[in-house]
């Protein structure tokens, strides 16, 4: 029977043992134990491994009651070393040979049948099976050094997961087949709620519950369709395409329907409205009164882009500018649009003159867009490189409209009054009366009509000497010296009567009486400084012709022009009152008879020509040119600059 064992030690163990045993004796196990403990280990000798070998031990052990079976036991081997019970130091190493038990935990799991592993020196040859006991029989006796070299392999000890697993049961049949969730499916639907919110939706149905829970309403699921191939796609919407109706948008703006038209009437609104009064931004006719019009009436659209598109240099700073700005639009294709808009105003304006010969009181609307048009027409020609007098034909007709049926008081009538008058009066310094017979003198003033101060209130003057009475002087100046040009060319002598004198004081005196409207420090009080300046050396230069035999500018004209030109300089280069100042330049140019008074009036009308970007400045230098040459040759000539201009073919708007 056998008999559970008490755990003991080694060495109890193997002093319990019989004398019968086939295990060593006591005597055996002290000297092993002793020659094992005389060997000290040297670091310096090299360790070898050794590939473990395999013998079977079987101990008996007889008593007197019982007999113990020690073949499920192995021996292993313990290593002495540092701190151990006989105090040896590190250097010692001592093996032993345990008896441990096969099922044991601390047991070789690979050993339980009884074999143990121990290594052997490389020149040793033998089975690795050999049953055997302490009594040295089958082993074999090595040195010491070859005994402290054998390593040892580790005791393994089983795993706690090894022992856990053993209680776990095996799965049964119906274990195995019971069913699994099915996986979630990739590209799940979501509601068009949490696709949109980009939540986790639980594709309740019909509405989700994800939703339900933070109170937003479920707006369902995508509606399912039918697969379709991309050809039957390509073909659906190519029929699509065909089905539908082809729809043309109209311009919200008749007028401005291409790029080019929208760069034409940004340009009109921002840059080309300011520049033809001395109102402020706030307070525009050309954008307050002349664009609502135009939104109404075709024609004079067409005449305002026109007039924009002319206006506009392609070759300066601005204009490349512009098109960088526009890579959509080049020159040629802003000159096409242009000469189209101008094909367009005046077939509009054609029509309207023959429609309405016979006009009532309700074609008032249509009449005030012809006048704007013809107003447009006239700012047109100030942007001709080669002017021949076309402004002249506007004028005209706009004093016969007038005539025949005024316009009703009003901000309009006002407006287009005042424009057409400066114009009028201003044309007449370098117009040329008698070259055409049939047509009269567009400012001709009656000498006995009474010369006004002041008219009407500064807030309502957009433009100089009309509504202030300047030009009504200016009108009389003109009068006196077509006289004396017929009597020069009549070779009447003396060329400047007593009449021409007694009407000279008489505007002499009303001219130093003339103040301008707006108050002191204003760029508009300056500029009419500027212009009663012009008036008096334009008197001056009139009543006092020059003679060959006596050819010696008179001290008064030299100042005055000095004058002039200290009030030219004054003007801001971009104040609103360089649209005044061309008129000014020419004529106290034309009195400039020493050479340092030139060079200011080339910078003048330089100026001017920077603002207003018009081409009818490079005309008036161009004649100024020509005068102070005659005036450097003392020719007479240079007096009647009117006839130089039209021998030079100079027929401009020195406006």
């Amino acid at each position: 029977m056998d008999m559970q064992l008490t755990p003991v030690s080694s060495e109890e163990a193997i002093f319990e043992w019989s004398d019968n045993s086939t295990s060593p004796d006591r005597d055996d196990v002290e000297e092993i134990i002793r020659q094992t403990q005389g060997v000290r280990y040297s670091p310096r000798q090299p360790r070898v491994i050794r590939a473990p070998t395999r013998r079977r031990v079987r101990i008996d052990e007889s008593c007197a009651d019982y007999s113990i079976n020690f073949q499920h036991y192995k021996f292993g081997r313990i290593e002495m070393r540092a701190g151990s019970m006989e105090g040896s130091d590190g250097s010692n190493s001592s093996a032993i040979t345990v008896i441990t038990s096969a099922g044991s935990s601390c047991g070789d799991p690979w050993s339980s049948g009884g074999f143990v592993e121990e290594e052997v020196d490389d020149g040793h040859e033998h089975d690795g099976s050999v049953e055997g006991s302490w009594d040295g029989e089958h082993t074999h006796e090595h040195d010491h050094d070859q005994d402290v070299d054998m390593l040892l392999e580790p005791k393994l000890e089983p795993l706690e997961e090894d022992s856990i697993l053993e209680s776990v049961a095996p799965r049964t049949s119906s274990s195995l087949s019971s069913p699994t969730q099915p996986k979630r499916p990739r590209g799940r639907p979501r509601c068009v709620t949490c696709r949109r919110r980009k939540k986790k939706c639980d594709e309740a149905k019909p509405r989700c519950q994800n939703c339900e829970k933070n109170a937003v309403v479920c707006e369902g699921y995508p509606e399912r369709q039918v697969w379709k191939s991309g050809k039957e796609k390509a073909e659906e919407a190519r029929l699509r395409r065909i089905s539908l109706p082809n729809i043309t948008l109209q311009p919200v703006i008749h007028g401005v329907e291409t790029s080019g038209d929208k760069v034409f009437f940004e340009h009109y609104i921002y840059r080309l409205s300011h520049i033809f009064t001395v109102e402020g931004a706030d307070k525009n006719a050309f954008k307050d009164q002349l664009l609502p019009m135009a939104v109404q009436h075709a024609g004079l659209m067409h005449s305002i882009l026109a007039l924009s598109s002319k206006h506009i240099d392609y070759d300066s700073e601005y204009g490349q500018k512009l098109l960088q700005q526009h890579p959509d639009i080049n020159k040629e294709s802003l000159e096409e649009r242009s000469q189209y808009h101008h094909s367009e105003a005046i077939k509009e304006i054609l029509s309207i003159d023959v429609n309405t010969q016979i006009r009532d009181e309700t074609d008032t609307a249509v009449v005030s867009a012809c006048l704007g048009q013809m107003l447009c027409l006239v700012l047109q020609t100030l942007a001709d490189p080669n002017p021949s007098g076309q402004h002249r034909l506007h004028l005209n007709t706009y004093q016969n409209m007038i005539k025949s049926a005024p316009l009703k008081e009003g901000p309009f009538s006002n407006f287009i009054e005042e424009f057409f008058q400066f114009h009028i009066i201003l044309d007449e310094i370098i117009s040329l009366p008698n070259t055409m017979p049939e047509r009269s003198r567009l400012g001709t003033v009656s000498d006995d009509w009474n010369l006004p101060s002041n008219i009407i209130e500064p807030d309502a003057v957009r433009l100089l000497g009309v509504n202030d009475g300047l030009f009504l002087y200016m009108s009389k100046i003109t009068n006196i010296r077509n006289t004396i040009r017929e009597n020069m060319q009549n070779h009447i002598d003396p060329v400047v009567n007593y009449n021409a004198l007694y009407r000279a004081a008489e505007i002499d005196a009303g001219i130093r009486d003339w103040t301008p409207a707006w108050p002191a420090g204003d760029s508009r009080d300056l500029a009419g400084l500027l212009y009663k300046q012009m008036m008096w050396v334009y008197l001056w230069r009139t009543i006092y012709p020059p003679k060959t035999t006596f050819w010696k500018p008179d001290p008064r004209i030299t100042q005055a022009v000095d004058d002039g030109i200290a009030l030219l300089e004054q003007v801001p280069p971009r104040d609103p009152a360089q649209t005044l100042v061309l008129a000014p330049a020419f004529i106290i140019g034309c009195a400039a008879f020493e050479e340092r008074q030139r060079e200011p009036i080339r910078k003048a009308i330089s100026v001017v020509k920077a603002y207003m970007e018009f081409r009818n400045s490079d005309a008036a230098l161009k004649v100024l040119e020509e005068v102070w040459r005659l005036m450097d040759a003392q020719d007479e000539r240079s007096w009647d600059w009117q006839s130089l201009a039209h021998e030079m073919g100079m027929d401009f708007l020195a406006t």
